[in-house]
């Protein structure tokens, strides 16, 4: 993992999104089924594909998860039901650190983030954010991965 930064933000425009509870198989068929409505109405992806999971619970053996799926396009469009269109997404006063490796691995960046939170005194106000900067085109790229991860926290000194 690489330097835990602060103050960092993002900001993205025009951003297709979608929340509710999905396993992850249900994850992979939503980002398909996103892909294939961009691909029929012309529109573009203007950056990575953001998620951020704001809870797990187990059913039925298999962990759901209460996820957001953020998509920058590049124009306003008429949605499905379901998602919703954010003309802005900012996030402000962030943690950040960049994750290169196996997204399996992903956990421990996490891991020294929070803590670096924690020693600095720092108040989490929101959950991570998963920019995927470089997506696997196979299961040989995984470890190829990076991921820049955004947690926001509380720009208030108490």
């Amino acid at each position: 993992m690489g330097v835990i930064e602060r103050d960092k933000s993002l900001r993205l425009e025009n951003v297709l999104s979608l929340r509710k509870k999905m396993t992850q198989q249900e994850v992979q068929q939503e980002m398909m089924k996103i892909g294939k409505f961009l691909q029929d109405n012309g529109i573009r992806k203007t950056g990575p594909v953001v998620t951020a999971t704001f809870a797990v619970e187990t059913d039925n053996e298999q962990p759901l998860m209460d996820m957001e799926i953020l998509v920058p396009i590049d124009r306003k469009a008429e949605l499905p039901e379901g998602y919703r269109l954010k003309e802005v997404f900012h996030l402000l006063h962030a943690v950040y650190a960049r994750h290169e490796g196996n997204p399996n691995m992903l956990q421990n960046t996490y891991n020294e983030m929070l803590a670096y939170i924690q020693q600095n005194n720092l108040q989490q106000i929101t959950a991570g954010y998963n920019v995927n900067i470089k997506e696997p085109k196979s299961a040989q790229e995984l470890d190829d991965m990076v991921i820049d991860v955004y947690i926001g926290v509380n720009p208030s000194i108490l």
